[in-house]
């Protein structure tokens, strides 16, 4: 029997990519999808098969990187943090009135919305009263730990409830501006919910974008939260990239798509690698014509964008901002993480990554050409690392990915029936 699944994220391709190839597999079992997102991942969504539906966003004019930034303040963190909530608030709406307006009364068996919009994910499925799933393509949080306690508190080490986020937040001078929106928003739909119900609501099925190994306490998570692993699919759209024929061992460098306009440290890594004895394949993003790396040795390939999933496999070290998206996919393919954190979510993943042996971290303020070339050298060197990250890449593939996440979407609308 052939569903309607409805899915919703912000245009980052580190919520949107993590379950593109879910929404392929379900297109393939003859599903219909219909996605709502930005056009700055148009091309990607539809490449599955999917339905793309966009909304007016603000996410591409927002300076994104200047509100996710840990900064050492922590009044202006805090203030940041805001202006993010905020921002995801606004955008959260305007995908439910795209939804709304569009479908009309076609409304769609299930709905599966990003955890950065999760009101408006969650508010639809109470107005359809549909079932929905929640996807985390991040660090999960419950009893034991909460991902928001963590970038609330970036020094900390986030062994913290998320039963007392709201709480907390509450704490925080302006949150009630916060409050206020979704408040009004709950009421604007009538749905008679008080905001910390509504905001600390915890679906029948969660989808996370990681192995259980890998998350912080892992095994407190009850059957609720499926840790499904690294979805994995073509990404044809990212083109083609072969490995040099030369035989030397391969680095990748990325700072994702929100963090990469920083052009010192790219060209920090030009000077640091350009003696060293690899092949070094660095992508840009949209600041590939902005980084004035000057000239460059053949065993320095720059490009705006190459499919990581095909690097990867090749490579002994991955440098990486800690984007969650980059670091399962160096963990699925055996690659160890340098993490250079450079927003408050990659500090945990980075800690997480140097905890279990699977990498290094080094704070930016650390980071020089020297020091990045040594700390890249031994990690490359590090066969008991290497070991480990083998081993955390079985766990990404006993988790099931792609195949079992539809399976997770197809059983939970049975179940609703």
């Amino acid at each position: 029997m052939s569903d309607h699944f409805l899915f919703l994220s912000v245009p980052d391709r580190g919520h949107v990519f993590p379950y593109l190839a879910a929404v392929e597999e379900l297109v393939r079992r003859g599903h219909r999808v219909t996605y709502v997102s930005g056009d700055e991942v148009a091309e990607a969504v539809r490449s599955t098969g999917a339905d793309f539906l966009p909304y007016e966003s603000a996410h591409r004019s927002a300076d994104v990187y200047r509100l996710v930034t840990a900064e050492n303040d922590s009044s202006t963190f805090q203030q940041q943090g805001l202006d993010f909530i905020l921002l995801l608030l606004a955008e959260g709406k305007a995908m439910l009135d795209a939804a709304q307006r569009t479908l009309g009364t076609a409304v769609p068996d299930l709905v599966a919305y990003d955890l950065t919009v999760f009101h408006a994910g969650r508010a639809l499925a109470l107005t359809w009263g549909k079932p929905a799933i929640k996807l985390i393509p991040t660090f999960a949080s419950n009893e034991h730990y909460s991902n928001v306690q963590t970038m609330l508190d970036p020094e900390g080490q986030g062994a913290k409830s998320s039963l007392g986020e709201i709480a907390s937040m509450m704490t925080i001078p302006g949150f009630g501006e916060v409050v206020e929106e979704l408040t009004r928003f709950l009421d604007e739909l009538g749905i008679d919910m008080p905001v910390s119900d509504f905001w600390s609501y915890v679906e029948e099925r969660n989808l996370v974008h990681l192995p259980r190994a890998f998350q912080y306490a892992g095994d407190t998570f009850d059957e609720r939260f499926v840790f499904v692993g690294p979805c994995v699919g073509e990404r044809s759209f990212l083109g083609e990239w072969a490995p040099p024929g030369n035989g030397l061992p391969v680095v990748l460098v990325s700072l994702g798509t929100v963090c990469n306009a920083q052009h010192s440290f790219f060209r920090m890594c030009v000077e640091a690698f350009r003696d060293v004895p690899a092949h070094v394949v660095m992508t840009l993003g949209q600041e590939f014509d902005s980084c004035g790396l000057g000239p460059l040795p053949p065993s320095i390939e720059v490009r705006e964008w190459a499919p990581h999933l095909s690097v990867l496999p090749h490579a002994k070290a991955f440098v990486t901002h800690g984007g969650m998206a980059s670091v399962v996919e160096s963990l699925y393919s055996g690659c160890p993480a340098l993490v250079v954190p450079l927003t408050a979510d990659a500090r945990a993943t980075g800690r997480r990554v140097a905890e279990l042996g699977l990498g290094r971290t080094m704070q930016v303020e650390e980071v020089t050409a020297e020091a990045l070339r040594e700390t890249v050298l031994d990690l490359m060197a590090d066969e008991a690392a290497t070991g480990r990250v083998g081993e955390m890449r079985q766990h990404c593939l006993a988790a099931g990915g792609t195949s079992r996440a539809a399976d997770v979407f197809e059983a939970q609308v049975r179940r609703s029936r």
